[in-house]
């Protein structure tokens, strides 16, 4: 099967839409599938190192341009359709003649196309037809599923938290973060993993301070989660991979499509969580982070809690059960 992906990254969009579609494209890879990967990629150092450790093969186009040529039709069995912005009767167009599979979050804008895919908690809520639906399908990649815990690990000491904001962190919601955990009255190791935007913000912070480390965005997140017991995110793709491994955290919505998930995973029990979406400008003050922290740390209860309704609702399965209905829609032709 050939799968072209189409998909971008970029400052102000973030690198969501990569990601999960670099998940995706490493299971059809796993499977024998010819993948590419066609869009902007930002000029993001760290993602485009992860895309060619990924061995995937990447086309750069413009954003936001789908950049279907008709001869697109005969080199590829299946597409892959990743934006909220690339124009809809161009998609129509193309799912006419090639079976394509749309990523959508809670507003599928009117695409027609043969199967959409809404992996976010709460998203039974929106009942399309040809639907793969929620955490079950949640593209989760195989680096963060070999790390799942079995059980909750105790506490280190002091213990070890874990901060990232997304790929660009474009309202700078590390920084703010940064302030709330320096206010934590116990000791604490704290990895903030930083947007060049924001680096010397949270490095004047930090200086000086015992414990507190920076480092860029990096592709070694996976291991960073490996040795974190509590971490502090924005409430974007990476919020899955987190749930999955098991360690208790507490989420942040910083953006307005962020709001669903975070209010599916509070009242889901799998996380504590803050909304962000409101405060006048960054970098502000949110006192509540680092009481959820303590909570986190302080209460053994609170995180077993937590840990246990993660485990059952992330199983780490969703890019095979994803990729499975990928080779499905491919074997239905045109």
């Amino acid at each position: 099967m050939r799968c072209l992906i189409r998909a971008d990254a970029t400052f102000e969009t973030g690198t969501g839409h990569v990601m999960r579609c670099l998940t995706l494209a490493e299971e059809l890879r796993a499977r024998g599938h010819e993948v590419l990967l066609r869009g902007e990629l930002g000029g993001i150092t760290w993602l485009i190192e992860r895309v060619s450790e990924a061995g995937v093969r990447h086309e750069h186009v413009h954003a936001h341009d789908l950049a279907w040529a008709d001869e697109d039709a005969y080199s590829f069995d299946v597409v892959v359709v990743d934006s909220y912005v690339i124009d809809v009767d161009s998609v129509n167009a193309m799912a006419r003649v090639t079976p394509t599979l749309a990523i959508v979050d809670a507003d599928h804008r009117g695409l027609i196309v043969d199967l959409y895919l809404d992996q976010n908690l709460g998203a039974a809520d929106f009942p399309w037809e040809h639907s793969l639906i929620g955490a079950p399908f949640a593209l989760v990649r195989a680096d963060i599923v070999r790390l799942k815990r079995d059980r909750l690990r105790p506490l280190t000491s002091p213990p070890r938290i874990l901060s990232f904001m997304g790929g660009s962190d474009p309202t700078g919601a590390i920084v703010t973060v940064t302030r709330e955990l320096l206010s934590l009255p116990m000791p604490v190791e704290v990895t903030l993993v930083v947007s060049p935007r924001w680096q010397d913000d949270v490095d004047a912070l930090i200086a000086d301070r015992p414990g507190f480390r920076s480092l860029a965005p990096t592709p070694a997140l996976p291991e960073l989660l490996a040795g974190a017991d509590v971490v502090v995110s924005a409430t974007g793709t990476s919020a899955w991979e987190v749930c999955t491994i098991g360690v208790p955290s507490m989420f942040i919505a910083v953006v307005d499509n962020q709001r669903p998930g975070l209010r599916a995973l509070v009242e889901g029990g799998l996380s504590l969580g803050i909304d962000l979406t409101d405060l006048p400008a960054y970098p502000g003050t949110a006192p509540e982070i680092a009481h959820g922290v303590e909570r986190l740390i302080a209460e053994e209860s609170l995180r077993e809690r937590l840990f246990s309704a993660c485990n059952h609702v992330f199983d780490g399965q969703g890019a095979r059960r994803v990729a499975a209905a990928l080779e499905d829609i491919a074997r239905s032709g045109r």
